[in-house]
């Protein structure tokens, strides 16, 4: 809203379709098998949510990161298709964003950011200073 509010473009890392693809892609046995998942572990969800807010709050990335991937740990393949194939995808456009010699305020999940695939490191292997603030 701030940013119609101020003529800001908005842009997307990803279409609605690319983002829609990463579950209307799984065979049925991935998606029962995620559902069923989902299920047992919502009586869970408090605690998990606390230790990834507490993470957050910190600025550890590397910790959120790991908490999220944990909850993956049946699923590999949602962890990469949740994460990782959309980070890779990232990178170029956030790349460019850098280059542009504007200013650009990008916006994704927190689980995005940390580990050896998220999207500090792979900014960081392309050469990028990444500060936290």
């Amino acid at each position: 809203q701030r940013a119609q509010a101020t003529s800001k473009p908005i842009a997307g890392l990803e279409t609605a379709g690319e983002h829609n693809a990463i579950f209307s892609g799984l065979n049925d046995k991935q998606a029962e098998a995620l559902l069923l998942t989902l299920f047992i572990n919502a009586g869970r969800a408090e605690s998990k949510t606390v230790n990834i807010f507490d993470a957050w709050r910190r600025g550890d990335a590397d910790l959120l990161t790991r908490k999220t991937r944990e909850s993956f740990s049946n699923f590999p393949f949602m962890a990469e298709r949740l994460l990782d194939a959309r980070n890779r995808n990232w990178i170029p456009k956030i790349e460019n964003y850098l280059r542009s010699g504007q200013v650009y305020f990008v916006v994704v999940g927190a689980a995005h950011m940390g580990g050896s695939s998220g999207l500090l490191a792979l900014l960081r292997q392309g050469g990028c200073k990444i500060e936290q603030l």
